[in-house]
């Protein structure tokens, strides 16, 4: 699986924000915090965020590609303005039912990625939005070292589709990886 390290990862996102549009730096974090595809990344629109009242803060409702999972993650936060998802709040409300990335699409993302991975350093040909996917799958299972607990992070509909002899679902503890990674970030 091919995926970037978490100095890379620091260097996209550091790159996204300082580009200045703010929807795609906040779609690319929301993909890396959460795992998600592009195209449930796009999809969401502002009532999608919602409040947390156990923690006080917001969470993401993502509405599940395949096979209709749906599983809220939470909006990170973090001292570092090119991890903090916060702002997103804000979008949100400004948004209601309106799609929370308004005019962003795959192609035009695909075509930032590259844009923001280049102005990394990064290797543009190894940069993609599924690759964010898998970088969020390799940070929780360095972590965890529970392949279980990404597959039930990423809403695969069977373990299998990571690892077909582990069976684990405890998809809390990737919530709380990638929370303490942007927290740190």
């Amino acid at each position: 699986m091919d995926y970037l390290q978490p100095t890379e990862v620091d260097a996209l996102l550091t790159a996204a924000h300082a580009y200045g549009n703010k929807r795609a730096h906040l779609c690319l974090a929301l993909m890396y915090a959460s795992g998600t595809r592009i195209s449930q990344a796009l999809n969401l629109k502002g009532v999608d965020i919602i409040p947390d009242p156990s923690t006080g803060g917001y969470r993401v409702r993502i509405r599940g590609a395949k096979k209709g999972r749906t599983r809220p993650f939470r909006v990170m936060t973090s001292n570092n303005p090119a991890f903090d998802m916060t702002p997103i709040v804000e979008l949100a409300r400004l948004q209601g039912t309106n799609r929370l990335f308004g005019g962003l699409t795959r192609f035009y993302m695909h075509i930032l990625v590259k844009k923001f991975a280049a102005t990394a350093g990064l290797h543009a040909d190894m940069v993609s939005c599924h690759r964010i996917r898998h970088s969020t799958a390799m940070k929780i299972y360095t972590q965890s070292q529970r392949i279980g607990i990404v597959s039930a992070y990423l809403c695969h509909t069977d373990a299998a589709s990571a690892f077909n002899y582990v069976a684990e679902s405890d998809s809390q503890l990737g919530d709380q990886i990638m929370a303490d990674v942007f927290a740190n970030a």
